[in-house]
């Protein structure tokens, strides 16, 4: 008898601890920005290196709104460190904003920014080495009443067209 309880026991433990351990696998989606989300070498104004330029969603995951953000942005010897969020036409593939907070560590120099004809076009553009198609950034920059023509491709993932490679 004392078997049987000792026998019940660890088989209801068994079956409790499998079926707890039991989980449906969440489906993996994108973000509401994805279309307009990654990392861009671009150039300020056509000349100089290419710069790193990120575009991502926001903790709110809105089709409406993501950050631009970039640490390296410069024109001459300028630094435009900028990190902010943007109005966002998710089907249009556009994004703007108005004196928008700058959170990056340039803030005290530049406190806010301003992005007009922010745009990507899927497969716009191809990487400059390999070719490959990938998708075109523009915009332009106004930062204490100087605007910069920004534009560049999205990062192909090929070596060759990595800045450092180039």
């Amino acid at each position: 008898m004392k078997k049987n309880i000792i026998i019940n026991t660890v088989v209801m433990a068994l079956l409790v601890l499998f079926s707890s351990s039991c989980k449906k696998d969440q489906e993996i989606g994108g973000t509401a920005v994805q279309s307009l989300a990654g990392d861009w070498y671009v150039k300020v104004n056509g000349t100089g290196p290419y710069i790193t330029l990120s575009t991502y969603n926001t903790s709110a995951n809105l089709s409406t709104e993501m950050w631009l953000q970039s640490t390296g942005l410069k024109s001459g010897t300028v630094a435009l460190g900028i990190k902010g969020k943007v109005a966002v036409d998710a089907s249009a593939q556009t994004f703007t904003g108005t004196n928008v907070a700058n959170v990056a560590s340039t803030s005290a120099t530049i406190p806010t920014f301003n992005v007009a004809n922010g745009k990507v076009v899927s497969n716009g553009t191809t990487g400059p080495v390999s070719k490959t198609p990938t998708d075109l950034i523009s915009l332009d920059i106004t930062i204490n009443g100087v605007t910069y023509k920004v534009a560049g491709f999205h990062k192909t993932g090929f070596q060759v067209d990595d800045p450092a490679n180039m």
